[in-house]
Order: structure tokens, then sequence, then C-alpha cells
């Protein structure tokens, strides 16, 4: 895959090999010190070959805006949003108002729709992990995330899996359980994807006893 497509705030390369352009975006991404999830990106743990495809996203001066990949499960379900990152934007509080949900938004729903158009899987969902906390349950960062996404979607495909965290990696650190949201289509439902859960309790319990070693 080597495409590039026009959105409200630039454009959007999707590409699915190594590149020196994506190595010299990756780099400005390395060097955010205040980027507390830097390791996600290094090269060891950031792959082009783990990925369906990877996305850089440019605003119309053509500054690296946004990047993340599309991660196969399996040939019917995909991660979104893989090793997503946002690089800083210098701009007043005004100009984040209006770019958050106006052009970014609206970028994001460019982006997808490629997806969705060019990927046959039927299971498309994106995660992110639990944050330490005393309170048993979903959190309520995720579930205002899921309002906004579903003020955004008005269609409301995209649902909220709320019976426990998924796994979304191989192993069985209590990262590797997420809050997901996801979108299904050609009648194909969670229950077919069958993920191993674990429960809200489980997941409480386990986190204070990795913060205890």
């Amino acid at each position: 895959m080597d495409e590039i497509i026009d959105i409200a705030s630039g454009k959007a390369w999707f590409f699915d090999y190594d590149n020196e352009e994506f190595e010299r975006v990756r780099n400005i991404c390395l060097s955010d010190k205040d980027n507390w999830l830097r390791d996600n990106y290094t090269p060891e743990n950031l792959k082009i070959s783990d990925h369906k495809f990877f996305c850089i996203a440019y605003d119309k001066n053509g500054a690296p805006l946004a990047m993340a990949g599309g991660k196969e499960y399996n040939k019917n379900v995909m991660r979104l949003l893989n090793r997503w990152y946002f690089f800083p934007r210098k701009m007043s509080s005004l100009c984040a108002a209006t770019f958050y949900p106006k052009h970014y938004m609206i970028s994001m729903s460019e982006c997808l729709a490629f997806v969705f158009k060019n990927f046959d899987h039927k299971l498309f969902f994106v995660s992110m992990q639990q944050r330490r906390s005393k309170r048993v349950g979903q959190q309520l960062w995720w579930k205002a995330a899921y309002t906004f996404v579903k003020t955004w979607d008005k269609k409301m495909r995209w649902q909220n899996y709320d019976k426990g965290l998924v796994q979304v990696a191989n192993c069985e650190e209590t990262s590797c359980y997420q809050n997901i949201m996801y979108y299904t289509r050609k009648n194909y439902t969670f229950e077919d994807w069958n993920p191993n859960i674990m429960s809200y309790n489980e997941h409480t319990l386990r986190m204070r006893y990795e913060s205890s070693l």
C-alpha cells in the first residue's frame, strides 16, 4: 500500500513498508521528552511489518500531525490507532478549541472511511489501558471518551464493551487487558471474535499487586 489522500487538516499517507520518511517522523516523536509512552515508538517496539498499514497525517504546511497503524488480529479483526501518537502543537487555546472538534475529527472520519473501504475486516476496534485507580469498573474518562465518539458518530456504529477488560496483547500483565470500543459489519459480532476477558475486579487486584512489586 502506498496512497496519499486529502483530508480536512491536510493529507494522510497510508503505507505498508519501511521508508526514510517514516523514520524521520519517528525521530520527531522520539524527541518528545514529555511522551511517557516513548518506548512504544522505538524501532524495537514499533515495526511497520507488524501492521497491515501505517498512516501519517500531515497538516496543510506539511508538518506531521498524527500517526497510527492498523494491526490485524485475524482475517476478521483489526485494531485501529495502534501505536497512536499525536504530535504536540504550538497554538493558542482558541486555535486548539477550533482545531480539535472541526479539522481533527473530520480528518479522523476521512481516514476511517478510507480504511473501511480498503480492508475487508468485519470488526475494527480501538483500545486503551486502565489508569491506576482504587475504583473497580470502567473508568469515567473512558466513558466520557465513548460518549464523545457517540456524539461524533451519530449513526452510533461504535459500541463500548463494558463487561470487563479485553486482552489485546499476548501477555498477562494488566496493561495487556484494555478498554475497547468497536465497530462491526457483515453480521459479525463481538462474540464471533471471542477474545479473552478479565473482570474489572480481578484487573484492579492485579494492578494493585503489580504496583507493589
